[in-house]
């Protein structure tokens, strides 16, 4: 992950000192390579990178972000007993459109599809021959436990995207939509068993966990133009 961030830094700086007059009109052709800073503060959080590849002149093109992120590097989480083992993946896929171009920027629509999956890996104290659902265990076993909290959502975004001579973009935007929440317990434990909750962050972090609720998004690219442009 420190290989890539240093990359795309060096991508950054060589962009800064091209002398290749783009504007929006110009870099409309062109790929785009993006890195999301605002994924590196989520709850979940990731180092996450996309590109943006443009389908034709039609003004519609296809973006894809993926994202990995583990629980160490998370900056919501202190050292000690509450930061949990976890694991981060993250995909968005993203169709926008342009609908207008001026000089510096194009403001766009968009709908998206995010898949992200959270993994747990924790010794907890587990309750055995459980009256389900909410009665008395029989004992309690300290055991490994993996868990794994499933989320799809679908969101309707608006944004703009500002175009600089120094190839580089920048990309704001909001949107709005619902997300699916699934938690299940991936390691094979008895019948009647009952895991308590893994992340304190998380109300839906506890196995057998399934909602649908509303869900926002917000935030910023900062992008790479790729191609050769006139001088």
């Amino acid at each position: 992950m420190r290989l890539l961030l240093v990359v795309f830094a060096g991508c950054w700086f060589m962009g800064l000192n091209s002398f290749g007059q783009i504007d929006a009109a110009s870099a409309q052709k062109s790929v785009i390579i993006k890195f999301a800073p605002m994924s590196l503060f989520d709850f979940d959080n990731s180092v996450q990178f996309g590109v943006e590849v443009p389908l034709g002149t039609t003004g519609i093109s296809l973006q894809q972000d993926l994202g990995y992120g583990p629980s160490a590097m998370n900056l919501w989480y202190s050292p000690g007993a509450d930061q949990p083992n976890k694991e981060t993946f993250k995909s968005r896929t993203q169709l926008r459109y342009y609908y207008l171009t001026k000089r510096r920027m194009k403001p766009y629509i968009a709908g998206e599809f995010m898949l992200k999956k959270v993994i747990y890996r924790d010794n907890k104290w587990v309750g055995m021959e459980c009256e389900q659902p909410w009665g008395n265990c029989g004992y309690f076993e300290n055991t490994l436990v993996k868990t794994r909290r499933m989320v799809q959502a679908g969101h309707a975004k608006a944004g703009m995207q500002f175009y600089f001579s120094s190839r580089i973009a920048l990309d704001l935007f909001a949107g709005v939509g619902f997300r699916s929440i699934r938690v299940k317990a991936i390691t094979d434990l008895p019948e009647n068993t009952r895991i308590p909750r893994t992340d304190r962050w998380f109300e839906y972090d506890t196995p057998g966990t399934t909602d649908f609720i509303p869900s926002l998004t917000l935030g910023a690219h900062l992008g790479i133009i790729l191609g050769k442009f006139e001088d």
